[in-house]
């Protein structure tokens, strides 16, 4: 699918899957995005528009020098948007290349922030200087609120989780899988921000870019730190959280070993006796005594509850 954003007397306004990408001359393109595009739509945009996209492999590399690249008049970028889905979050990545004023966005999912970055491209009323920076620009802003939200969303689920642990003394297996599933999800928060930085920072010291947008760019740097800061700080509350669930777990282990350990040994004693007195030796005096049996068991009784009294002095119960 292909959607061209352009121009027409002031306003902003947007064609999807045109049948061709000729425009009049007061029509001004400043963004066409490509979602999920058929190689024939590839190719129809990079041959009107003098460019070539990068393959899915280039678009996943990890280097500095694969994730942003500048020459005379264009700018190509990759980064990575995070997409959640039933609280869980999702890597997508996309790729940028802005040249001539026009910010182009290759794609193949459908992102929530592009969703948010239309839905306030239609709320603007007259914009006859409006460019593709700028777009990439509100793009960016848009996908760090929404990175926002997610990290509120992920901190209130900890505060539950915590209260879980400490007040309701819940101590399953599902406990320990969701701590995990918060984790995993920071990580792929903080891993999408930090890519925003290295995207946001190199913008900043591009020749390309005014520098008026650049303050606008800065803005963003400082929420960008701000969220990062935030990682920072649920990253330690989850491991404080899955370490208290830990040493509550081994509290409960040792209980249960503690009851194992006191009634074995309050059981040794007249284990003992009764392997003396079953011992099938010919004399033995005590085989005779009329009150030999009931001797026997009050033997074993008495030795016991000496232990169990003797524990229970001790405070071990």
């Amino acid at each position: 699918m292909i959607r061209v954003f352009y121009i027409h007397e002031g306003r902003v306004n947007w064609v999807k899957n045109p049948d061709h990408l000729e425009f009049p001359p007061e029509d001004r393109i400043i963004w066409v995005d490509l979602q999920h595009p058929d190689n024939e739509e590839k190719a129809a945009v990079e041959n009107k528009f003098g460019l070539e996209f990068q393959t899915p492999q280039e678009m996943a590399e990890i280097e500095s020098s694969s994730r942003y690249i500048e020459y005379e008049e264009r700018i190509e970028a990759n980064t990575n948007f995070v997409e959640v889905d039933g609280g869980n979050a999702y890597v997508r990545q996309v790729s940028f290349i802005l040249q001539d004023n026009i910010l182009f966005s290759l794609r193949n999912s459908d992102l929530r922030a592009f969703a948010e970055t239309v839905r306030k491209l239609k709320t603007i009323r007259k914009s006859p200087g409006l460019l593709g920076s700028q777009i990439l620009m509100l793009l960016l802003e848009v996908r760090i609120d929404l990175d926002a939200d997610f990290i509120e969303y992920v901190t209130r689920q900890t505060t539950i989780l915590s209260r879980k642990l400490t007040k309701k003394k819940e101590y399953g297996e599902e406990i320990l899988i969701q701590i995990t599933e918060l984790q995993e999800n920071m990580i792929l928060i903080r891993e999408s921000i930090t890519d925003k930085q290295r995207l946001v920072s190199s913008l900043i010291k591009s020749s390309l870019i005014k520098d008026t947008e650049k303050d606008r760019l800065r803005i963003v740097m400082k929420d960008i730190n701000s969220l990062l800061q935030h990682t920072e700080f649920g990253f330690e509350r989850l491991e404080y959280l899955q370490d208290t669930f830990m040493g509550l777990v081994n509290i409960e282990q040792n209980q249960v070993i503690k009851i194992f350990t006191v009634v074995t040994v309050a059981f040794m004693p007249p284990t003992l006796i009764a392997s003396i007195y079953g011992m099938n030796f010919r004399y033995m005096p005590e085989l005779y005594w009329t009150w030999g049996y009931p001797i026997a068991l009050a033997l074993m009784i008495l030795s016991s509850l000496l232990f169990l009294w003797y524990f229970r002095k001790r405070g071990w119960l």
